[in-house]
C-alpha cells in the first residue's frame, strides 16, 4: 500500500496565517497533484489550546519569537496559533 503522509499542512502555516512559513503555499498544488498516486492519505494537524505555554500572549511582556525559561527549559515564544 502506499502512503502519502502530510505533515502540518494547514492555513496557519500558509501566507495571510498566524505563524505564515514563506513559500508554504507553493506545497499545495504539489500535494494535490501527488495525491492519486497513493492508496492512502494521513495528515497531521498542529494544534494548540488558547492557554499553551509557548505563546506569547500568555506571558505579559514578552515577545514573539523571544526566549524564555519554561519549566526548566528554553522555550520559543510564538504567536496564538493552530
Amino acid at each position: 500500500m502506499k502512503t502519502l503522509l502530510l505533515i502540518d499542512i494547514q492555513n496557519d502555516f500558509l501566507p495571510g496565517g498566524a505563524l505564515a512559513v514563506p513559500g508554504a503555499d507553493e506545497l499545495v498544488p504539489v500535494v494535490n497533484a501527488l495525491l492519486p498516486g497513493f492508496d492512502l492519505v494521513v495528515a497531521t494537524q498542529d494544534w494548540h489550546p488558547p492557554d499553551h505555554g509557548s505563546f506569547a500572549a500568555n506571558h505579559p511582556g514578552r515577545d514573539v519569537f523571544e526566549t524564555i525559561d519554561l519549566d526548566g527549559l528554553p522555550q520559543t515564544l510564538w504567536p496564538v496559533h493552530c
